[in-house]
């Protein structure tokens, strides 16, 4: 809500004319404006701020970033292409808003990988704990990020179906990347072994994006959460064991 004092003088020049509070009155030349008039022009654009991003992502669970147009959510948020510039930039603008906190959420997931590949006492813990303790860890944190993605389902369709021609449509890729220099650095540090005998970093690559893609698989098929649970578990035995069998074929 917009708050303005009694003899405030705004330096923003509202459509060019300077804007002077007075007696709980904004004076524009010879216009007044109750400042109550202000609160409600505040809320009525938000709301129209949120029935447009509503209505884009509508649109764009429809027809994908590429075919979506401005002009298709103007018409049906019900108002001018207009009034959505001036909210948003562009369309990919648009679309950003509507991904933006899974996005930003999604980074600090794999920032937060990446610090406990570096933390020695991390690797003390998983060499010292067996392989059901192990696992049921390995489960429990996959498990936190898939709760995640349900309960932002639709914004996740977006960023994994629906993106291509955006700024994100290689984001997954790029999760891989990173995901995949942070298990060469635990392979280079708790299993010094097994790269002088052969892990290549194109095979660790290759198989994070099989466990990051199993997660994404999730969304992409529209997965019951009620069964998510147990097809969670099978990808994380899988993974868990593979890893170790890679393991013991480079130090033979």
């Amino acid at each position: 809500m917009i708050s303005y004092r009694n003899g405030d003088i705004l330096t923003k020049k509202f459509n060019g004319d300077k804007m002077i509070i007075k007696d709980n009155t904004i004076i524009l030349d010879n216009h007044f404006i109750f400042l109550w008039e202000v609160d409600i022009m505040s809320y009525s654009s938000d709301l129209t701020k949120n029935r447009i991003l509503e209505c884009a992502k509508e649109e764009f669970l429809d027809k994908g970033f590429e075919k979506a147009q401005v002009a298709g959510i103007a018409k049906l948020a019900n108002v001018t292409t207009g009034a959505i510039y001036r909210h948003f930039k562009n369309k990919e603008a648009l679309f950003f808003a509507l991904i933006e906190e899974v996005y930003n959420y999604t980074l600090n997931v794999v920032a937060d990988a990446e610090k406990k590949s570096e933390d020695e006492n991390q690797k003390k813990h998983f060499e010292l704990i067996d392989e059901k303790v192990a696992i049921e860890e390995f489960f429990s944190e996959t498990m936190l990020f898939v709760d995640y993605m349900y309960a932002h389902f639709d914004d996740f369709k977006l960023i994994l179906e629906f993106s291509k021609g955006s700024r994100v449509e290689n984001f997954i890729e790029e999760v891989v990347e990173r995901y995949t220099i942070k298990n060469m650095k635990l392979i280079h540090t708790g299993f010094p072994l097994q790269i002088n005998n052969g892990i290549k970093e194109f095979e660790v690559h290759v198989i994070t994006k099989g466990y990051i893609t199993s997660l994404c698989e999730c969304v992409l098929h529209d997965i019951p959460y009620d069964n998510v649970s147990e097809y969670i578990r099978s990808i994380v035995v899988f993974q868990y064991y593979g890893w170790q069998g890679l393991m013991k074929k480079n130090n033979k």
